[in-house]
């Protein structure tokens, strides 16, 4: 019984060691995720862990998601023009 739980215990430290360190390798980034303003454009005010939480402008598309990003290289400078239609990083 013993070797039964230890066995249990490595097994179960060696899979959460492997979760850390596949993690290590994820890729953040804006692609897919919620939007609030179908159908515009929009600014956010940064991810953790992608750009150095720089902001970023997206395209919402039809169904709340983003489809497509562009990073900007300033923190709080993204503003959004023409109602909607474009933005700019100042």
């Amino acid at each position: 019984m013993k070797f039964v739980s230890l066995t249990t215990m490595i097994l179960s430290a060696a899979v959460m060691a492997g979760v850390a360190i596949a993690s290590e390798n994820l890729t953040i980034n804006p692609m897919n995720l919620p939007c609030d303003n179908p159908n515009k454009v929009g600014c956010s005010l940064g991810i953790k862990g992608f750009n150095n939480g720089n902001d970023f402008g997206y395209e919402c598309g039809p169904t709340g998601e983003i489809l497509a990003y562009a990073s900007c290289d300033c923190k709080n400078c993204c503003v959004v023009l023409d109602n909607g239609g474009n933005f700019t990083c100042e």
